[in-house]
């Protein structure tokens, strides 16, 4: 017999196939998670690389075209005044052209010169001197070019100017005879470093390289720009074939590697001009290499836990193989954690349920709001277009009609609020108006089984509170006390002028001892026990069966008022109902006085001035088209905001601009109204939308915002205001 095969020695079990497969996986799965890791963040890294170069490059050849533009205008401003003109003529009003030359270069910064050139390369007239020195400009590669007969913008390279003593590369134009003979040129000289001044905002951190260069590839201005703005000679390879001999109607766009950068190439407009735009591949990878060294230490530490882990599996199976009796406290355990588990899918499945709830109703807010737009706006058409002549039944029809849209906005105010779509704007507001202008509502939350009651306490202070949010907050605690009453009841909501100290507010770390506006609803339903009532403003915790209910409602009123700095109560017993306080704090500053409702059917009082309207939503456009119309105000209607951009790109007078925010076509009235700014500086602009989040993104850029569905009565005193201050500025 085998020494080791007695009876007194016992062989160790081998582990299961389930315990070497974790101890396997607790090397490999770290091993492969770091490798997929590794390949997902490089590419991740690249694509971001590619849509960096991309972008940039599309917003500086913007740029860049707009300078070209812009310096073209003044051009043409300067050839305008000398049109006709001979040698001895401009000689002999030289003065007077300088000083026309000078008002015309002073306001662009990025212009630092304007020149008058004559056929032989002789400088007649330049901005920034007088008498004008005298200097020969035939052997500059510009001027051979134009006088060989080139037409349309020419682009010198950058040299040091010797008036101005400041680097520049030169736009010149040639300038002509009636009969076509070369008389000479006018050009400006462009300063780099204004290119560089918006390269540099564009890309603050330095991570990219900018070049406007030439199709024949000689540079005109790089960022960074190194010790010198004087660039090297051309390097026609340098920019691609394709960029380089583009038609006229042709864009070539192309992002390509060259070395060790990644470089996108864009042709600016028109004009033999491109823009690059590049990312260094050395700062990418060493980017990725620290990204996965940081994901290899983790990988490390947990293959390191999951190894752990393992072998103390392993060591507990072996202890239990001779001690079975601890297998049912094991298998407790495990059911306790898949009890957890359970649970927290649920929660899970909630939290998702309030989220698909917050996407479907932002999502209808802004087609909703346009909708009740257009009914308001015909049904105040029809008032003013009836007038007296409306019967009564006409007019009750009428009436009915507005309600239903004010309710109807509302309701989609109220339903953004409670699904927590808006920011929190917590300002001075008078609770007891609020809480009348609201009981309709909760009286329907409530339905019929239920009765509200209002004991509102008089000479209430303001209090600081989110206007929305509160009444959201009402709402959820009204449909709690709806469903605690199966059978019926009433409901009192009661408002009251309070002083909470340290012992009240004990736990509470927002809120201060002080004044406070005690705003508590309370129902006659069931109650709730005290393990229940402890656990009422826990996230997810409901005792409603699954399906009737988030678990969020109260968790959402705990979070607002805190949010504010104030304080929840909560009182209840099984039998005696439930008591929910909300303690707002008082404001130091006065209630705002909601404006006064213009009265409905009452004719648009006139207006003089030319709007330029820009809603992608046909009804909407048509009615309030019409609307400024009848009112006096003369109106270009377009659906999107590239064709008002249009408008203003051909210069049609308009004395005011109004957009809607959200449009097709990839240009928001955000960016209609910056471009607008740009291109008209002082163009007073109001914006619409239906989108409470964008109200504010509108409102930080400096643009005055109206919430649809809106009056037209409002809308028109707003833009009267705007073309009076425009008036009073311009007077």
């Amino acid at each position: 017999m085998d020494p080791g095969q007695g009876p007194g020695c016992t062989k160790p079990a081998r582990l299961p196939l389930s315990l070497r497969g974790l101890l396997a996986a607790s090397l490999l799965v770290p091993l492969l998670f770091l490798a997929g890791g590794a390949w997902f963040d490089h590419h991740r890294l690249m694509t971001q690389a590619y849509g960096d170069v991309g972008r940039l490059s599309a917003v500086a050849r913007e740029h860049a075209l707009k300078v070209v533009e812009t310096n073209a205008l003044v051009l043409d401003r300067v050839e305008d005044r000398v049109r006709g003109l001979g040698r001895e003529e401009i000689a002999a009003q030289g003065e007077a052209i300088h000083r026309h030359m000078r008002a015309l270069e002073e306001p662009h910064d990025q212009i630092t010169a304007l020149h008058l050139v004559d056929a032989e390369g002789r400088l007649l007239v330049i901005s920034l001197a007088w008498p004008t020195p005298e200097a020969n400009l035939a052997g500059r590669d510009y001027f051979q070019r134009t006088a060989a007969g080139e037409r349309g913008l020419v682009f010198g390279a950058p040299a040091l100017g010797r008036v101005s003593g400041r680097v520049a590369f030169v736009m010149a134009r040639r300038r002509e005879a009636e009969d076509g003979r070369f008389e000479g040129l006018v050009l400006g000289s462009i300063l780099p470093s204004y290119l560089q001044r918006q390269w540099h905002t564009m890309d603050p951190e330095g991570r990219a390289r900018f070049t406007l260069l030439r199709t024949d590839g000689q540079a005109l201005a790089t960022h960074p720009r190194g010790d010198s703005d004087l660039i090297p000679p051309p390097d026609p390879a340098a920019v691609p074939r394709g960029v380089r001999e583009a038609g006229e109607a042709a864009h070539v766009e192309r992002l390509g590697e060259r070395g060790e950068w990644i470089t996108a190439f864009r042709r600016v407009g028109d004009y033999p001009l491109v823009v690059g735009v590049s990312l260094s591949r050395d700062r990418i990878r060493a980017e990725w290499l620290a990204n996965l060294a940081f994901t290899g230490l983790l990988c490390l530490l947990a293959s390191g836990a999951l190894g752990g882990v393992s072998l103390l599996a392993a060591r507990r199976w072996r202890s239990e193989q001779a001690m079975r009796d601890r297998l049912s406290g094991a298998l407790a355990e495990l059911r306790e954690q898949v009890a957890r588990r359970e649970a927290a899918e649920a929660g899970l499945r909630q939290a998702q349920r309030l989220e698909a709830l917050g996407r479907l109703t932002g999502g209808i807010a802004h087609d909703f709001n346009n909708l009740l737009t257009a009914i308001l706006g015909t049904v105040q058409m029809l008032e003013r277009h009836l007038g007296p002549a409306a019967d009564e039944r006409v007019r009750r029809l009428l009436g009915i009609a507005r309600d239903a849209v004010d309710r109807g906005a509302r309701l989609n105010a109220s339903l953004l609020a409670f699904a927590r779509r808006q920011p929190l704007h917590a300002t001075a507001l008078d609770a007891n108006a609020l809480v009348r202008g609201f009981a309709p509502l909760i009286q329907r939350a409530l339905g019929e089984v239920a009765t509200l009651a209002l004991d509102l306490a008089p000479d209430l202070p303001p209090c600081r509170a989110d206007a929305a949010q509160l009444e959201a907050a009402l709402l959820n605690l009204a449909i709690n006390a709806r469903d605690a009453m199966p059978q019926g009841g009433q409901v009192r909501l009661t408002s009251r002028l309070v002083r909470l100290g340290p012992e009240e507010l004990a736990g509470n770390a927002e809120a201060r001892p002080g004044a406070y506006v005690a705003l508590a609803l309370a129902d006659s339903g069931i109650g709730m026990p005290p393990e229940v009532r402890e656990r009422a403003f826990e996230p997810f915790f409901t005792t409603k069966p699954v399906g009737k209910g988030t678990g969020l409602g109260l968790s959402q009123v705990f979070g607002f008022v805190r949010q504010l700095g104030g304080h929840v109560a909560i009182e209840s017993a099984p039998g005696d109902g439930t008591r929910v306080t909300l303690y707002l704090p008082v404001s130091a500053a006065p209630a705002a006085a909601a404006p006064a409702p213009p009265a409905p059917g009452g004719a648009l009082p006139p207006a003089r001035g030319r709007v330029l309207m820009a809603e992608d939503d046909e009804r909407v456009r048509t009615v309030m088209a019409e609307a400024l119309r009848q009112a006096g105000l003369e109106v270009i209607a377009v659906p999107d905001g590239q064709a008002a951009l249009a408008v203003l790109v051909r210069g049609e007078r308009v004395d005011v601009l109004f957009s809607d925010i959200v449009m097709p076509g990839g240009l928001s009235g955000i960016g209609l109204a910056e471009a607008a700014r740009q291109l008209r500086p002082g163009l007073p602009v109001l914006l619409a939308t239906g989108y409470a989040g964008l109200a504010a993104d509108g409102e930080e850029h400096g643009f005055a915002v109206l919430a649809k569905p809106y009056d037209q009565a409002v809308l028109l005193a707003r833009l009267r205001a705007l073309l009076e201050r425009r008036a009073e500025e311009v007077g």
